[in-house]
Order: structure tokens, then C-alpha cells, then sequence
């Protein structure tokens, strides 16, 4: 689906933003650079963070077991946008959004 020039592919600045934390607390190792200019060379478009997002992420269900803000940003931010989210994560089948995994065909 990702190669499918017909279809849009966003890339928040939440995975962005995740991504160089859990580097420099040293859970991995990337080049935050070489990341966004691949993303430009492949089409893709990076979503930031705008109020309304914020507005969505006030009205989440609280959920006692899953507190990933990174998680609750990104859920916010695809039902804002009406975008579907692709994600693995168990957790975000909880939420009122539209999902795809890879076992949906995504991959």
C-alpha cells in the first residue's frame, strides 16, 4: 500500500519526534536526517502537530493500562485528519479509529 502512488502516505512528527528519544536514551541507534530525506524521496508528506490534534487528544478514552503519549498523539492525530492509522500495536485497536495492520493486508 505504501508504494501505491495513488495513495497518500503521512508521516507524523510524533514518530519523528519518538524516534530521536528513544536515541538519545539510547534504545536505538538512527540517523534522524538520512530518515527525512528518505521519507522525501519515497513521496511521503510529514504530518506536524496542529491544534486540532490536540483538541482530539483532550477528548481520548483514558485507558489506565495504555499511557504511550506517543501512542495517544498518533491516534489523535489520524482521527483529526480521517486518516487511517497502519500500526501493530494491540493497543490502538481500542480506540475509535480506523486501523490497518499488516495482517489486514498492509503488508
Amino acid at each position: 500500500m505504501i508504494a501505491d502512488p495513488h495513495i497518500s502516505v503521512l508521516v507524523s512528527a510524533v514518530s519523528l519526534w519518538e524516534i530521536v528519544v528513544k536515541v538519545r536514551i539510547g534504545k536505538l541507534v538512527a540517523e534522524i536526517d538520512a530518515i527525512v530525506t528518505a521519507m522525501g524521496q519515497q513521496g511521503f508528506t510529514i504530518l506536524p502537530i496542529d491544534p486540532a490534534h490536540l483538541t482530539t487528544l483532550a477528548g481520548l478514552p483514558r485507558l489506565s493500562d495504555h499511557r504511550d503519549p506517543f501512542d495517544h498523539l498518533l491516534i489523535a492525530q489520524a482521527m483529526a485528519e480521517g486518516a487511517t492509522l497502519l500500526s501493530e500495536d494491540r493497543n490502538m485497536r481500542r480506540y475509535p479509529l480506523t486501523l490497518l495492520t499488516c495482517s489486514d493486508g498492509a503488508g
